[in-house]
C-alpha cells in the first residue's frame, strides 16, 4: 500500500487533489466536526458554508419525508369518513412537525457556527441529541397518522425505508458509532412500537418479516458505519498529504511567496540534485558592519528589516526566490526550481528595481546613504533538496555560484553598483545590453584565466 504520508506517493497527490479541489470533501470534513489546523483551514474560503449546506441537506430529506407520508396517507384515506377534516388535521400536524424540527436544526447550526467562530468542535452531546431528533421524525409521522387511522395501519404506513435518509446524515460525522447508534434508535424504536401495537398471537401477522426488517434497518447501519470509517480514512490521508506538503513548504523559508512556494511544490522535488542552467544574483550592503558596530543591535535588525522588505519582494516579483540570507546580504536563484523564459533578463531587471527602490528608501531616511552591490551570473549547476535527516534546504551549488559571489565583490574594486558575468550579458535583450559596458578582462578568486564582465552604466 502506498504511503500516505509520503508527498511523493500516487496516494498523497490522490488526497491532495481532493483536498484541495474538492468542495464534497470540504463538506465531509466541515460536518464532521474536525478542528482544522491554522494552515489547512487557512485555505479553505467561508467555512460555514458546509453547516448552511447540511441544513438545506436536512430540509431537503425532511421533504422528501412529508412526500412519502402524505402518499402513503392519501392512498388510506378514501376507506375513512370524514376525508377532508382528516386531511387537513393531518396536514397541520404535519407541518407543525416540520416547522418544529426546522426550528431545532436552526438552533444546532447557532451552536455549531459559535463553536467554529472558536476554531473548535461541538461536544459529543450535540451530536447524538441530534442523531436521536433526526431519527425520531418517522416515529412522530407515525403517531401524528395514529390520530387519524388505526395504530397498526399508522405503523404499516410510516415504511421502514423512510429512517433510510436521517440515517444517512450521520455518515457525515465520519465516526462508526454514531452511524450504528442511528440504526440502533430507528430498529429498537420500530420493534419496541411493534410489540407494543400488535398482538404476538395475532392472525395474518408474519413476526418473522417484520424482524427481518428491524435487521436491515440495522444492517444498514453497520454498512453507513463502514462507509463512515472509510470516508474518514481518506480526510486523516489528505490532511496527512497536506501537512507534508506544509513541511516542504518550510524548506523554502518564509520569505518565498505564497504563489512561488505553490509552484516549488508541485514539482515534487526530491532529496538530491538536478544539472540546471539558472541564473544566481548575489546582494551586499555596503559598509555594513561599520555602521552595525555604531548602532545597538535592535536597530541593526530593524535597518536590516527595512531593506529585505523591498529587496526581496522585487525578487519574487521577478519570479526568483531567494535562497540564502547571508547576514548583510542574500542570494537569489532565478529559473531554479522554477523555470523562467529568460533568467538573466529576470536577474537583471530586478536588480534594475531594487536599486529604484533603494533611492526611494534612502530619499525618506536621513544620515547615511544606504548603498548596495550586485554581482549576477549565468551557467550550469546543481540545484535541489540537500542536508541531513532532521535538516534540509533548497540549495544551488557550482562554480558559476562561487563566481557569482566574486563578481559581487569586484563593485567595491570598480566602485560600482551592478556587475554581471559574459554569459548573463550575451542572453540579456538587446534594450537591457545598451544600458552595460564591457570591464577589462579580470583576476577573480577561484579562477585560472581573467573573466569578461559587464558594468551598469
Amino acid at each position: 500500500m502506498s504511503n500516505t504520508n509520503d508527498p511523493g506517493s500516487k496516494l498523497s497527490k490522490v488526497f491532495q487533489k481532493i483536498t484541495g479541489d474538492s468542495n464534497f470533501t470540504r463538506f465531509i470534513l466541515n460536518y464532521s466536526g474536525w478542528k482544522l489546523t491554522t494552515s489547512f483551514a487557512a485555505t479553505w474560503k467561508g467555512k460555514d458554508l458546509a453547516i448552511h449546506m447540511r441544513f438545506r441537506l436536512v430540509q431537503m430529506i425532511a421533504l422528501i419525508a412529508v412526500v412519502l407520508h402524505s402518499t402513503f396517507f392519501f392512498m388510506h384515506l378514501k376507506d375513512y369518513e370524514n376525508n377532508s377534516e382528516k386531511l387537513m388535521i393531518y396536514l397541520l400536524e404535519l407541518i407543525a412537525t416540520v416547522i418544529i424540527l426546522m426550528f431545532y436544526e436552526n438552533w444546532y447550526q447557532k451552536i455549531r457556527l459559535k463553536y467554529w467562530a472558536k476554531v473548535d468542535i461541538e461536544p459529543y452531546f450535540y451530536k447524538v441529541l441530534t442523531i436521536t431528533v433526526e431519527s425520531s421524525f418517522p416515529f412522530v409521522c407515525i403517531l401524528i397518522q395514529s390520530l387519524q387511522f388505526p395504530f397498526e395501519k399508522a405503523y404499516d404506513n410510516v415504511a421502514l425505508i423512510e429512517h433510510i435518509p436521517f440515517m444517512l446524515l450521520s455518515i457525515l460525522y465520519l465516526r462508526f458509532w454514531l452511524c450504528f447508534f442511528s440504526a440502533l434508535i430507528a430498529s429498537l424504536g420500530r420493534m419496541a412500537l411493534f410489540f407494543l401495537i400488535f398482538p404476538l398471537d395475532g392472525e395474518n401477522i408474519n413476526i418473522a418479516d417484520y424482524v427481518w426488517g428491524f435487521v436491515d434497518l440495522l444492517v444498514c447501519g453497520l454498512i453507513m458505519g463502514i462507509i463512515a470509517m472509510l470516508l474518514r480514512k481518506i480526510v486523516v490521508a489528505a490532511m496527512s498529504a497536506s501537512s507534508e506538503k506544509n513541511k516542504l513548504q518550510d524548506i523554502f523559508g518564509r520569505f518565498v511567496s505564497k504563489d512561488v512556494a505553490e509552484q516549488i511544490i508541485s514539482k515534487d522535488l526530491k532529496i538530491g540534485g538536478d544539472n540546471i542552467n539558472a541564473s544566481v544574483l548575489f546582494l551586499d550592503i555596503r559598509n555594513f558592519t561599520y555602521r552595525s558596530s555604531t548602532m545597538p543591535p535592535e536597530e541593526a535588525v530593524d535597518f536590516l528589516n527595512q531593506l529585505f522588505n523591498f529587496t526581496v519582494a522585487e525578487v519574487e516579483k521577478a519570479g526568483g526566490i531567494v535562497n540564502k540570507f547571508l547576514g548583510d546580504g542574500f542570494m537569489a536563484v532565478f529559473g531554479a526550481p522554477l523555470s523562467l523564459p529568460n533568467p538573466c533578463n529576470s536577474a537583471v531587471l530586478c536588480s534594475i528595481q531594487i536599486f529604484n527602490k533603494l533611492n526611494l528608501f534612502n530619499a525618506s531616511k536621513t544620515g547615511e546613504i544606504t548603498k548596495l552591490g550586485i554581482g549576477i551570473n549565468f551557467g550550469p549547476m546543481v540545484a535541489g533538496v540537500m542536508g541531513t535527516d532532521t535538516r534540509k534546504e533548497y540549495t544551488v551549488i557550482g562554480d558559476v555560484v562561487n563566481t557569482a559571489s566574486r563578481i559581487e565583490s569586484l563593485n567595491k574594486e570598480f566602485g560600482s553598483d551592478l556587475l554581471i558575468s559574459k554569459s548573463v550579458y550575451d542572453k540579456l535583450d538587446d534594450s537591457l545590453k545598451e544600458q552595460f559596458e564591457s570591464l577589462p578582462p579580470t583576476k577573480v578568486k577561484g579562477k585560472g584565466e581573467p573573466i569578461l564582465i559587464y558594468k551598469k552604466i
